[in-house]
């Protein structure tokens, strides 16, 4: 226990596995690096035989399970000893099993049906930090498990490719590299065609609203209000930063929704954490010409604390277009470290996303950001497929997964400018994502100082 808890590093060496599931007497016991599991959590899972003693017990008791005298009988205290001396006896033998290394990686797990155990058995086991840092290709599957802190996996090249297990069910998910910085991600069929059409079916019970389509700046702020429905030219279309329709859906009351987001979570190496403090899962649908101009998911450092930071609760902190006339001191930040967007439909053409500033060079991104006079600024979604760029392109199922933040210290670093991005204007047929925005705060130590920056 005290390796455990005081120096987990030196427990690993000792046992020579860095995290696994192990099995004693065909109960298994699944390992976590999290500091807060308690080793003795698996004990509930083994049981002495309740029945001992049982009839000896029967013979001396009266109704109400004392004797005539109203106590416990000589034979019924001597069971409860017998049985507390063998409990015990079991704990410690596990203890000293334990620390000395004596359990063996389990190779099939009998509480999965065989099909699975078989596609199972050559699981690859890594540490968090060799599993986010590899730098070459790991033989085998790879079961990412959430992590104690943030961490970003290594994109290693364009077009490296790595086998992942994110649930029990034994399905492997190939994570191709798509860009190098930001690391871009893509997961084709992360979401079944089933989960596709049942996320449609929510989003539209839930029913759908227009879009905020102001500009970053705010500049047309006074527009936010603006009826899109009676747009039917492709110019008027275009006028807006955001042509689309949302709306939002709770994960916690859904099993299907929980599903996916159990995903993410062992995907991203998420501490459990960011799953209390992120947001609703957001469905967006896209008609003809809909788009959404290159923007961030997150926001820089001079915007305030982070709107999820209970000090800018406390202070009734807003962002995004609600704070637009409040003063500095009312305004916090999105700190949505990491982005995990799903199409849901096969769109026909178009609806693609593009990551302008994606593998670029300092000097071109220098020129970007410099270039705030340039109509076209944000404007890299109109014709993608001559743009520059990373793109990816809408298939139903598919996941695409970055990073909008660099990390400080295991906690939430600086806004990763290159994560720039935007939706590809559709030329025919609909498109229907979903977003998962995973949010953390910064390290402790960073100061909460209010905004001295607006948009």
């Amino acid at each position: 226990c005290y390796l455990r808890k005081k120096n987990p590093s030196k427990r690993d060496s000792l046992l020579g596995q860095e995290q696994g599931t192990w099995t004693i007497a065909n109960t298994t016991l699944s390992r976590s690096h999290s500091s807060k599991t308690n080793f003795l959590s698996f004990l509930p899972r083994f049981r002495t035989d309740s029945t001992m003693g049982a009839k000896s017990q029967l013979r001396s008791r009266k109704p109400g399970g004392k004797n005539a005298s109203g106590k416990k009988t000589e034979s019924e205290t001597s069971s409860a000893t017998v049985g507390g001396i063998l409990v015990g006896s079991i704990v410690v033998g596990l203890l000293a099993a334990y620390g000395l290394g004596l359990l063996s990686p389990s190779t099939h797990d009998s509480t999965l049906p065989p099909a699975t155990a078989a596609r199972i058995k050559n699981w690859k086991h890594f540490s968090e930090a060799k599993l986010a840092n590899a730098t070459e290709a790991q033989e085998g599957l790879i079961r990412p498990l959430p992590s104690d802190r943030l961490q970003r996996w290594n994109p290693v090249r364009v077009g490296f490719e790595r086998k992942l297990v994110l649930d029990d069910t034994g399905k492997v998910f190939t994570m191709r590299t798509m860009g190098m910085d930001p690391p871009i991600f893509e997961i084709d069929n992360f979401l079944t065609k089933k989960e596709c059409r049942y996320i449609m079916k929510l989003a539209n019970r839930t029913g759908f609203m227009k879009s905020d389509h102001t500009y970053l700046d705010g500049s047309n702020y006074d527009d936010k209000d603006k009826d899109t429905s009676t747009i039917d030219t492709e110019d008027e279309a275009n006028k807006l930063f955001r042509y689309s329709d949302q709306t939002w859906l709770q994960p916690h009351v859904d099993k299907y929704l929980q599903d996916a987001l159990d995903r993410v979570m062992n995907l991203g190496l998420l501490p459990e954490q960011v799953r209390t403090d992120s947001e609703a899962l957001q469905v967006a649908k896209y008609r003809d010409w809909g788009h959404y101009e290159s923007h961030h998911d997150s926001e820089k450092e001079d915007m305030g604390p982070c709107c999820i930071d209970p000090w800018a609760k406390k202070q009734g902190m807003e962002t995004g277009v609600y704070a637009v006339n409040k003063p500095l001191t009312k305004r916090c930040k999105l700190c949505r470290f990491m982005t995990v967007l799903y199409y849901l439909v096969d769109t026909e053409e178009g609806g693609g996303t593009i990551f302008p500033l994606a593998d670029m060079s300092d000097a071109y991104v220098k020129a970007w950001q410099t270039n705030v006079t340039n109509p076209l600024m944000y404007k890299q979604t109109r014709d993608c497929e001559n743009e520059k760029g990373t793109k990816v392109y809408p298939k139903a199922g598919k996941a695409v997964m970055w990073y909008n933040h660099k990390v400080d210290r295991g906690y939430l670093g600086p806004l990763d400018v290159r994560s720039l991005h935007g939706g590809c204007n559709v030329k025919k047929g609909e498109k229907w994502i979903a977003n998962h925005w995973m949010s953390a705060i910064q390290h402790p130590d960073y100061p909460r100082d209010y905004a001295t920056a607006g948009f």
